[in-house]
This record gives structure tokens, sequence and C-alpha cells, in this order.
């Protein structure tokens, strides 16, 4: 049997499926904002969303073969009667899951930081092309893992770090917007920073096998960590989360690039630890440095 097109353009066409659905679904519902059409923004994101997770269960690491066209939809139907047992298993339901977890953030936060910006069509449309790239980004890295784990080498790794980089800086940006815009306290935010720094922090320790009883409780105190630093990034921040939020994203690359090198490359030194520090350092000598304090709601 053959492939009814190579596994390339397969990997292209879904991953740009993917990618321009979720540009356009938030594009449309950053429209429908600027319309006062609040139910239709929430519609419009939530079908977007629902797409992203049928078209990842459905489609992803379907591998359709046919010996003519003629038996297209037969061998179609046979894969997705395997999807749904493959489904059914819970160890395997858990694994799409954890695939499931940086797009949702990616998706569901930058949906956040639409509402909170109505009428700013800057900050709106650089966080629509910013999520569909980091959606391409990861959708690449899943399709490639799907069709060849091996394949998934050093430059793709590199590229899905930078993603969950960027989903941890949207995520903790609309998380912080979203408590000051509804007037919730501290610990909202904190349980919010603390949730989303366990889930990236997991589903990057899985992506490199490293999930045993031992190191699943390195998720759980980076969060902690996380949580703490933003206790003190709320009582100080007021107006301007997204520089409240670059904290707490160069925190946690500090944390992860540590982690990463005493865990999964095992060559954690003395001087890695003082440049990611000096890397920290700089950032928030930058940010505090830039951030008028004075500013209040």
């Amino acid at each position: 049997m053959r492939q009814i097109t190579s596994l390339k353009t397969q990997k292209i066409i879904i991953v740009a499926a993917g990618a321009l659905a979720s540009l356009f679904s938030l594009e449309a519902a950053s429209r429908a904002l600027g319309g006062y059409e609040i139910e239709m923004f929430t519609a419009i994101a939530f079908y977007g969303y629902l797409f992203l997770i049928i078209w990842q269960i459905f489609v992803f690491d379907l591998h359709l073969k046919t010996s003519s066209l003629a038996r297209f939809e037969e061998t179609l139907l046979q894969s997705l009667k395997r999807r749904f047992r493959y489904m059914a298993n819970f160890h395997h339901f858990l694994h799409f899951l954890n695939y499931l977890i940086l797009p949702t953030i990616i998706y569901a936060f930058t949906a956040v930081i639409l509402y909170l910006n109505p009428f700013d069509q800057a900050v709106k449309r650089v966080f629509i092309l910013g999520a569909a790239l980091a959606l391409a980004i990861s959708f690449w890295y899943l399709k490639t893992v799907f069709l060849a784990h091996a394949e998934a080498n050093k430059p793709s790794k590199q590229l899905i770090f930078l993603a969950k980089l960027y989903g941890s800086f949207v995520g903790f940006a609309a998380a912080f917007g979203f408590v000051r815009h509804f007037g919730y306290g501290a610990e909202v935010f904190v349980l919010l920073v603390f949730s989303i720094s366990v889930l990236l922090f997991y589903q990057a320790l899985f992506q490199h096998h490293s999930t045993s009883a031992r190191i699943i409780k390195i998720p759980i105190l980076a969060g902690a960590i996380l949580g703490a630093v933003a206790y003190y990034v709320f009582a100080y921040w007021n107006v301007n989360y997204f520089s409240g939020a670059l904290v707490l994203t160069a925190v946690y690359n500090t944390i992860w690039g540590i982690v990463h090198h005493k865990l999964i490359d095992k060559n954690l030194t003395r001087e890695m630890v003082y440049e990611y520090l000096a890397v920290l350092f700089v950032i928030l000598v930058i940010v505090l440095g830039s951030t008028n304090f004075a500013q209040r709601i």
C-alpha cells in the first residue's frame, strides 16, 4: 500500500491547517470584540479551540495509506476506529492531554489578552501572530514526534522551548491582567501562576521522558517558587501586567535552564548557574528600571 501523500507533504498540510485555523479564529474573535460582541467573541474562541482539539485527536497521527483513491474512504474509517480505541486507553489519553497543554495555554490565554485589550489593534495583532507562530511550532514538533520520534533533533527541541517560553509569558500576562481587571486578590494570581508553571514544567519533562516519581516533584517545586515570585509581583506591579509577566518568564527560564542541564543533559556546572542568574539579573534590572510603579488603576 502506498501513501496518499508523502509524509513530509502530509506534515506540512496538517501543521499549516492547524496554525491557520488558530490565526483565523483568533482574528475573527478579535474583530467581534471590536464590535462590542462579547458573546460572539466567546463563541468564536471556543469553537476555534474545539477545532484544535478535534484536529489533534483525529488527524495528527493519522497515517493514511491506500493502494488506490477508491479505497480512501474505507481507510479513513478504519483509521478513525483505531483512533477511538487508542484514545479509550487511559495511558494513551494521558499522553494526549500532555500534548494538549502547550497549545491550550497559548490559545486560551491569547484569547484572554484579546479580551483585556478589545480596542488596542497593535497589541491584538502582535499576540494573534505570536500565537499562530507558536502554535505552528508546537504542531510541527508534535507531528514530528508522531511520525518519527528520532527526528526530533536539537534544533526542533530548541524551537519548541521558545514556543514554551512564549506560552509562559502569554499565560502569566493573561493571568495577571485577568486578576487585575476583575479585582481578584493575590491568592488567585498565585494559584494561576502555580498551575501554569506546573503544567509547563511537567509537559517539558514528559517531552524528555523524565517523569519518574522522584523527578515529578520538580514541577511542584518550580511552581511554588514562581508562585512566591508572583505574590511579590502582584504586590508591587499595577497597570503594566506585561512587564510583571516578563519578570515571571525570566524566573521560569532560569529555573528550567538549571533543571534541564541538571536532570536531562546532566552537564550542569557552577558557571552555567552563574550565567543563568546573570541573565535573570540583567532582565530584572531592565524591567525594574523601565516600569512606572507610581501608576495606579
